[in-house]
């Protein structure tokens, strides 16, 4: 009768596993990408609740629902202002990001390490130039 019960101990953890959390502020030095050029470091500060994400770089500030849903804002475009549209979800531990404009798409998986000091963030960009990939390493500040 104890397997039973640890099979269900163990499967009743596993749908009852968390989120990851994602706050933190994040730094990312071009010069570990092998980037040409002189080194430039990115510090992004991501705070997160249960309803949404919100990723802060420099002077700009997005926000995503985390339950999937489309949020709408205005951002400075090439021709003046255009329209951002945002949308997160979860997959298992990773998040699943979307930005889209009308003539760009990025779509980003974000997961955490497993002691939560690195964060990958793996870009599909559609742009007018065409498909553009990369993979990039932040480290907990």
């Amino acid at each position: 009768m104890r397997i039973p019960v640890l099979a269900a101990l163990v499967s009743g953890a596993l749908l009852l596993q968390t989120k990851p959390n994602f706050s933190g502020t994040w730094t990312w030095d071009s010069s570990s990408a092998g980037a040409n050029g002189p080194a430039r470091v990115v510090v992004v500060a991501i705070t997160q609740t249960d309803n949404n994400i919100t990723l802060k770089t420099g002077d700009r500030t997005l926000i995503w629902q985390l339950d999937g849903s489309e949020t709408t804002m205005q951002v400075p475009g090439p021709t003046g202002l255009e329209d951002l549209r945002l949308r997160a979800r979860f997959d298992g531990t990773r998040l699943l990001v979307e930005q889209h404009t009308a003539t760009t798409s990025i779509v980003q998986t974000v997961s955490l390490s497993g002691d939560g000091n690195e964060l990958t963030v793996e870009t599909v960009a559609q742009t007018p130039q065409g498909e553009q990939r990369g993979t990039q390493l932040f480290k907990k500040s």
